[in-house]
């Protein structure tokens, strides 16, 4: 028999060598359009058999913007997805379109309802079948917007899974613990450490327990949060995300399951935090007991305390004059809401003492910005308008507000001087003018407006 030299002789072998390698070659390169096709739809094996992707994910909108003074809006790659989310809001999840090769990426664009300009606009590229969560956090003036995958991997028996998401502007890097309840935070280390604002931890596996969620600032055992126990069970999935409600040092918790409902709920703090403003007409310094304890002593006239820890649960304020120690001329019971800060005005003579309770918003003002408070706390004017270098801004500023300020251009180490000026409101009759009032930029200050109108005085006082 004779055989076929391209069968047998020396010369074949290089020939089917180079043979075997492009087939390998090809079958790498088929391989590899079938992992992009993982992402980008779908792929032909090489045997006839078509293998498709996912083309669907799910995504939930949480609104954590403490000072958009209105509910939010997002689109998604210009279509509306959801409407209307009020602050500290969650909206479960919904199908949206994974990525393919005709949309590479998504983009989320937010905005304050009835504005016509986006407040913030989040690329990501959705993959199928993997849920996600678009979180809004931080203040108008610096909000942001941060997509997180919420694929998880099975705790095992006998415990949970948490993940950590620092959304609180202002605060800086922090600290969380799980801990049994009454537990000394200087006999533990924190279960999730040095969280820095805008980033989201790894996953982190817990045992099971009732367990108080507390926070302080990294490497301090200064609690800012702290919560009532709750019963975190085996194989539970979580995301803590810690805000702000516009408190300088307090925050606040907004739980994240991580299932088939997407739901959530807020944990409120067990603190918060006030100040005591003398603005009376009492005539001596005054003396402020919190729960029967003197906290404040000696508060002059248009004085300003430093803020105060306590509890939320309404504790009951007592008001004295340093002139009558143990008369007590004001008894207070303020529902202070968790995780923010107040400011207590205390007005009107010792036979008639009231307190006006102002929430305070501390957020840190715009890039190189300052933000001034203006609060009408005077006795027997309405309503003042405020000029700013001789420039009307405030127009009726009405007594006892908490709601008006500025953010005015200021330099953050030497600071700004402006000139601010009271008027009663329409008219020229100018009633106090407070020259040269230097502004640090970042810092948040308040101007209270004193006194009777044929003695007006003004009060400055910085706020975080």
């Amino acid at each position: 028999m004779t055989r076929s030299a391209s069968m047998c002789s020396p010369a074949a072998a290089p020939a089917r060598s180079s043979t075997r390698k492009r087939a390998r070659r090809q079958q790498g390169f088929v391989a590899a359009l079938c992992a992009a096709a993982l992402l980008l739809g779908s792929c032909n094996s090489g045997n006839g058999v078509v293998t498709v992707a996912s083309t669907k994910s799910n995504l939930r909108v949480v609104n954590l913007i403490p000072n958009a003074n209105a509910p939010v809006n997002v689109t998604l790659n210009d279509n509306p997805l959801v409407a209307g989310v009020a602050f500290e809001s969650l909206q479960p999840y919904q199908q949206i379109d994974a990525v393919t090769q005709a949309n590479p990426s998504s983009t989320l664009e937010a905005s304050v309802a009835g504005s016509v300009s986006s407040l913030i606009t989040t690329t990501f590229v959705p993959l199928g079948e993997t849920n996600y969560t678009y979180i809004m956090y931080g203040p108008v003036s610096q909000a942001a917007g941060q997509v997180v995958d919420d694929t998880v991997t099975d705790s095992g028996p006998g415990n949970f899974n948490t993940r950590i998401i620092n959304a609180a502007s202002g605060i800086g890097a922090i600290d969380v613990y799980l801990v049994p309840p009454g537990t000394d935070l200087s006999t533990v280390a924190p279960a999730v450490s040095n969280v820095v604002y805008g980033t989201a931890t790894g996953f982190t596996t817990l045992p099971v327990g009732t367990l108080a969620l507390r926070v302080t600032p990294a490497g301090t055992k200064n609690v800012i949060f702290d919560s009532l126990p709750r019963n975190y069970a085996e194989r539970g999935q979580f995301e803590f995300v810690v805000y702000s409600r516009e408190s300088s040092t307090l925050v606040n918790v907004m739980l994240l399951n991580l299932d088939s409902t997407g739901t959530g709920s807020i944990i409120n703090n067990l603190l918060a935090q006030f100040k005591v403003v003398n603005a009376s007409l009492v005539g001596s310094p005054l003396n402020v007991f919190v729960n029967g304890v003197l906290l404040l002593s000696n508060i002059p006239y248009t004085g300003a305390s430093a803020y105060q820890k306590t509890t939320a649960a309404m504790p009951t304020l007592a008001v004295e004059s340093t002139a009558t120690p143990g008369a007590v001329l004001l008894s207070i019971e303020p529902s202070l809401t968790p995780g923010t800060d107040s400011s207590i005005v205390l007005e009107g003579p010792a036979g008639a003492l009231t307190a006006a309770i102002l929430g305070d918003n501390n957020l840190p003002p715009g890039p190189g910005n300052t933000r001034v408070r203006f609060v009408n706390a005077s006795v027997n004017i309405p309503a003042l308008d405020v000029f700013v270098d001789f420039s009307r801004q405030i127009s009726g500023l009405p007594q006892n507000s908490g709601a008006y300020s500025l953010e005015l251009p200021a330099d953050a180490v030497a600071g700004t001087a402006y000139l601010f000026g009271f008027n009663v409101a329409g008219t020229a009759q100018t009633v106090l003018n407070l020259p040269a009032v230097t502004l640090l930029g970042g810092k948040t200050y308040t101007i209270y407006v004193t006194g009777p109108a044929a003695a007006i005085t003004g009060a400055v006082t910085q706020d975080d």
